[in-house]
C-alpha cells in the first residue's frame, strides 16, 4: 500500500515538473515569439500567444490547482529527490518566471483600456465606458472566453447574388454567395439602424462566416445591424473574385436591408486579416466597373471602413511581409503563371490590389476619403505591424483632411479577436464608439 502511494505521488510530482516546464516554455513562446518565414509555424506560435495572452488569468489558476494537487499529496517531501535543495529552488525560480509573465500579459492585456480610452477620448460619449477591473462588468461579462450576448437575433445563409450570377459561379461556388444577418431583439431605437458589412479572414483560401467572431455579436447588440458575408476562395476563384463578392454583398444589402430594419444610406465595412484587406479596398475602390460586372451603375460606397490585423500592401515595398508574399499572392491568390510574375500588368494589378497605394493616388487627386478605424495587435506573427504603420503614415500624409484613427494593442497576437478576452472587448468598444460617431456626424443622420 504504501509503495502504491509512494508511486502515485512520485508520478504526480513528475507530472507536475513536466507540466511546470512546458508551462513556462508557451509562456515565453507567447510572450517572445520567434520570427519565422514558415506559415505554419507562424499559425501554430500565434495560436499558443493567443491563449497565454488573451487567458492568462486561467493559465495562472491551473498553475494554482496543480500546486494544490501537489500539497494535497504532500509529493514535494515524499520523494527523496525532491528533498534536493536544488530542486526545490529551480522549481521555485520556474514558478517565479512563468507566473511573472503571465501576469505581465495580464497587465498588457488590460492596458489596452488605457490606450483606447486616450485614442477614443474624442468618441467617448458615442458608446459605452471601458469597464475598469473593479468592475462587475469587467468579470462577468468580459472574462469569459465565450460571452455570448442574449439580445440579438440571426438570419442565416441568405443569397446575396442574382440568378445570373449564380448561374455564373457554378452550383459549387453558391453557398459562397451568401451572408448571415444579426439584428438586435430589442432595440430601443424606433428608428433604422445603421449597417456594418463584416467579412471574415483566412488568407483569401479559408475560413467561414459562421466562425463566431465577437464583433459581430457585439456590435449587433448594441443597436447595429451586422451582416457577416462569405465570398468565393483563392485559389479556386482567383483575385478579384473574393472583391467582386464583398460589393455583390453590398448592392444587396443597399437593396434589402431595410426590410430588416436597417438603414441603406449608412453602411461602414469591417474585416480581419484578409478581410482586413478587402474590406480597405471597399472603401477605396467604390464605383470601380472593374469589380463591378454587370452592376456596374449600383451606388457601391461606404461610409466608414474598419482594418483588424490586415494587410494594407500586397506589393510588399516595404518589405513587412514574408520576402515570398508577392510571389505567392500572385501565384495562388491571382492565379497567375511563374512566367508572368515580373510582367507590367502584374504588377499594376498588386498595385490597384493594395490600400496603401490607392490611399496615395487618391490624395494626390484631393480625394476626401471615408473615416478609417486601423486595430492591430503589435505581436502579430503572420502581419507584421509595419504593414500597418506605413498604411497609416501614408494615409495621414496623403489625405491629411481625412479621418483615421490608429490603435495598437501591446501583446496582442494575430488571433486576438477570435475570442472574447478584455482585450477584445475593450476593442469592440472602440469600434462601437468610432462607428457611433460615424453615423451621428454623417449627413444621413436623422433624415
Amino acid at each position: 500500500m504504501k509503495e502504491t502511494s509512494t508511486l502515485l505521488t512520485f508520478s504526480a510530482w513528475t507530472t507536475y515538473i513536466l507540466i511546470n516546464f512546458f508551462l513556462a516554455f508557451l509562456a515565453d513562446l507567447a510572450q517572445w515569439p520567434p520570427r519565422t518565414q514558415n506559415f505554419w509555424f507562424a499559425c501554430i506560435t500565434t495560436t499558443i500567444g493567443t491563449i497565454f495572452t488573451e487567458f492568462p488569468l486561467y493559465v495562472i489558476l491551473f498553475k494554482v490547482w496543480m500546486w494544490f494537487v501537489i500539497a494535497i499529496m504532500d509529493g514535494w517531501f515524499s520523494i527523496p529527490i525532491v528533498k534536493s535543495s536544488i530542486i526545490q529552488v529551480l522549481m521555485l525560480i520556474l514558478d517565479i518566471f512563468t507566473m511573472s509573465i503571465l501576469f505581465y500579459n495580464f497587465y498588457k492585456n488590460y492596458k489596452t483600456r488605457q490606450i483606447i480610452l486616450t485614442q477614443t477620448y474624442e468618441f467617448e460619449h458615442y458608446g459605452p465606458e471601458l469597464p475598469s477591473i473593479t468592475s462587475s462588468k469587467f468579470w462577468l461579462c468580459i472574462m469569459p472566453p465565450l460571452h455570448i450576448p442574449l439580445n440579438i437575433k440571426v438570419f442565416r445563409d441568405i443569397t446575396y447574388g442574382t440568378q445570373e450570377e449564380l448561374r455564373q459561379v457554378g452550383k459549387e461556388n453558391e453557398s459562397y454567395l451568401k451572408l448571415d444577418i444579426y439584428v438586435p431583439k430589442y432595440s430601443q431605437k424606433k428608428d433604422s439602424l445603421p449597417i456594418m458589412l463584416f467579412i471574415h479572414g483566412g488568407n483569401w483560401m479559408s475560413m467561414d462566416k459562421l466562425i463566431p467572431f465577437p464583433q459581430p455579436l457585439y456590435l449587433s447588440s448594441n443597436n447595429w445591424i451586422v451582416c457577416s458575408i462569405n465570398y468565393r476562395l483563392a485559389p479556386k476563384n482567383p483575385y478579384p473574385a473574393c472583391l467582386i463578392d464583398c460589393k455583390r454583398a453590398l448592392r444587396w444589402i443597399k437593396e434589402n436591408i431595410i426590410s430588416y430594419g436597417g438603414d441603406p444610406n449608412f453602411i461602414a465595412v469591417s474585416g480581419d486579416s484578409a478581410g482586413g484587406h478587402l474590406a480597405a479596398l471597399m472603401a477605396l475602390t467604390a464605383n470601380d466597373k472593374l469589380y463591378q460586372p454587370g452592376f456596374e451603375c449600383i451606388d457601391t460606397k461606404v461610409q466608414a471602413c474598419i482594418g483588424i490585423n490586415g494587410i494594407y500592401d500586397v506589393t510588399n515595398k516595404h518589405k513587412a511581409l514574408n520576402p515570398s508574399f508577392t510571389e505567392w499572392f500572385s501565384l495562388e491568390i491571382c492565379g497567375k503563371n511563374r512566367s508572368d510574375i515580373n510582367k507590367d500588368d502584374i504588377r499594376e494589378m498588386l498595385e490597384n490590389a493594395s490600400p496603401e497605394i490607392l490611399v496615395g493616388r487618391k490624395g494626390n487627386l484631393n480625394e476626401e476619403l471615408v473615416p478609417f478605424l486601423i486595430i492591430h495587435g503589435d505581436n502579430d506573427q503572420l502581419i507584421n505591424i509595419r504593414s500597418c504603420r506605413e498604411f497609416v503614415k501614408t494615409f495621414r500624409i496623403s489625405a491629411p483632411n481625412s479621418k483615421l484613427v490608429s490603435i495598437e494593442l501591446p501583446g496582442a497576437h494575430h488571433g486576438y479577436h477570435f475570442v472574447s478576452s478584455p482585450r477584445t472587448h475593450y476593442s469592440m468598444i472602440a469600434m462601437l464608439r468610432f462607428l457611433n460617431w460615424a453615423y451621428q456626424t454623417s449627413s444621413n443622420y436623422n433624415k
